[in-house]
């Protein structure tokens, strides 16, 4: 049944709902010009526009017609009722239009078919009714607007099915569905089997793939009282058509504070657990990850900016600094690698200056010397030619001077500790110069070899994945060298080298390096590395 057949009552019914959708407006117009909580339409008001426009694109597809359906397309009529605008159902170029895009589609963004619609006019609804878009970072309806009934958040779980095979492709049944939540606001649609929103061929209508994160049944709904200055006393919300302004308003401190908003970002991504996120480095996947594990490698510099991000429900891709959701975290991890950069870009000027005054102080001293030297020169020169026979007659033991002593310095048992951080520092073992020095080996001729030395391999094996390096909080910026004296499959001796220097990190790596395990072999081998 179309806008212009509806009985009087329900043209009424649409005729009111013109004072708040605007004619001629498309809905994404209407969409961002709303101000205030809650989305841009009450649930009555945005059912009464989109059951007509559900009938309208079931005819569509089922003339064969293959539509473009997003928020930018979607026109209000006179009535209030919502239409297609052919002209401009063409490729979404508004991130938030292409938001209502199925997953299937997004790789080609082509034109899709009714069960692609079914995504889109969830997505809509949802936008129109919470204010908030389908994403990484969405929230359940009810969590936005608590006066939502709970059958509005089922209804749109299922419209929202990621994968099309287990998501419904009955337009009509969707708009029966709707029409059920608005009773005797909206026009009633022709009747329909809606049993088809639960099965579509030969799968079930699976919500555990929905974009719409899972219920926590643990956690009651929130119920917040009405606003100080709202008229009438307190709002029923319970009642699902309550007054816009009934919707829960953020405290002006958490709006206001970035800090606060990041965390509150925080908490919706982390709330789902699902591992959906591909991230394409250098040509290569990495992940699935869950929203937990993404963020912890975006914040440790695993990922930047740069790398590009795939939203597995979704379908959309694109690189992490375009994601509204996880770009804040991004350009923080940028400002940090700043930070560190600046910080060593500056401790390199002070080195260059303290070489620099080294060198002039170096060359100063020089320069003093020569003179010195000359000034003795000159004087001995001066004495020699005026006493040289009373020099040497006087000296009885001209004949029997002796250098004593030598240039080359005495080395000391037990080895210095290599750099910062190394193994001697702690009371678990001594440090690579420590073991070296105290390997005292006695060969016995006749008593037969003592085995073979270990590999490169073997040697290198366990420090090969240097996911040990990561864990103790070393950036990517930072240079580590790791010195080991093996002997019978543990490391007796290690010295960890970092620069720049970090006591903390040189000892989470010691302790690390320490407790793994080598090929038992009873000749000590010993080896370097650098990450």
């Amino acid at each position: 049944m179309s806008a212009s057949s509806a009985p009087v009552s329900s043209r009424g019914a649409l005729a009111r709902s013109a004072t708040l959708i605007a004619p001629g407006k498309s809905f994404r117009q209407i969409f961002d010009g709303h101000r205030g909580p809650g989305g841009a339409l009450s649930l009555e008001h945005a059912i009464i526009a989109v059951v007509p426009l559900c009938l309208e694109l079931k005819q569509r597809h089922e003339r064969g017609e293959k539509l473009y359906v997003h928020a930018s397309c979607i026109v209000a009529g006179a009535d209030g009722a919502a239409t297609i605008d052919t002209s401009k159902a063409v490729v979404p170029t508004n991130a938030k239009d292409r938001a209502c895009t199925a997953p299937e589609l997004q790789a080609t963004l082509s034109p899709g078919d009714a069960r692609a619609s079914v995504f889109a006019i969830g997505a809509i609804l949802y936008e129109a009714v919470t204010g908030s878009v389908v994403g990484p970072a969405m929230q359940r309806p009810r969590a936005l607007v608590p006066s939502l009934p709970d059958s509005f958040e089922t209804l749109i779980a299922k419209a929202l099915v990621s994968d099309p095979s287990h998501r419904p492709d009955d337009l009509g049944a969707l708009a029966s569905a709707m029409h059920h939540l608005a009773p005797t606001k909206s026009v009633a649609p022709p009747s329909a089997d809606e049993s088809k929103l639960d099965h579509t061929g030969e799968f079930d209508v699976d919500i555990r793939l929905s974009m719409l994160p899972m219920e926590d049944a643990s956690v009651a709904p929130v119920r917040l009282p009405p606003p100080a200055n709202m008229p009438g006393g307190a709002i029923d919300l319970t009642d699902p058509f309550a007054a816009r302004s009934a919707a829960p308003v953020s405290a002006p401190t958490s709006r206001n504070d970035p800090t606060a908003q990041l965390a509150a970002l925080k908490a919706r991504l982390e709330s789902d657990t699902r591992a959906r996120y591909v991230v394409n480095k250098d040509k290569m996947d990495h992940g699935p990850f869950t929203a937990v594990e993404l963020l912890q490698q975006i914040t440790s510099n695993q990922f930047t900016h740069k790398d590009i991000l795939r939203d597995e429900l979704s379908g959309q891709s694109r690189a992490i600094g375009e994601w509204e959701e996880f770009s804040p975290f991004a350009k923080q991890a940028d400002i940090r690698r700043e930070i560190v950069a600046e910080k060593k870009a500056v401790a390199e000027v002070e080195k260059s200056d303290t070489r620099r005054g080294i060198a002039k102080t170096t060359i100063g001293l020089a320069v003093l010397a020569l003179l010195l030297g000359g000034a003795a020169i000159w004087f001995f020169k001066v004495r020699g030619s005026r006493n040289d026979d009373v020099d040497v007659a006087d000296d009885p033991n001209a004949s029997d001077i002796e250098l004593n002593g030598g240039v080359k310095g005495t080395k000391h048992a037990g080895g210095g500790r290599g750099g910062h951080g190394g193994g001697g520092n702690f009371p678990s073992g001594m440090s690579y110069e420590q073991a070296l020095n105290s390997n005292n080996q006695e060969v016995t001729i006749g008593a037969g070899n003592s085995g073979p030395d270990l590999t490169d391999s073997q040697l290198s094996g366990p420090l090969k994945n240097g996911g040990f390096i990561s864990a103790c909080g070393a950036p990517s910026s930072m240079k580590v060298e790791v010195r080991v004296a093996i002997k019978l499959g543990r490391a007796i001796g290690v010295t960890v080298v970092t620069d720049p220097p970090s006591p903390g990190v040189s000892s989470c790596i010691d302790h690390a390096v320490r407790g793994m395990g080598w090929p038992s072999s009873p000749k000590m081998d010993s080896f370097k590395t650098n990450y």
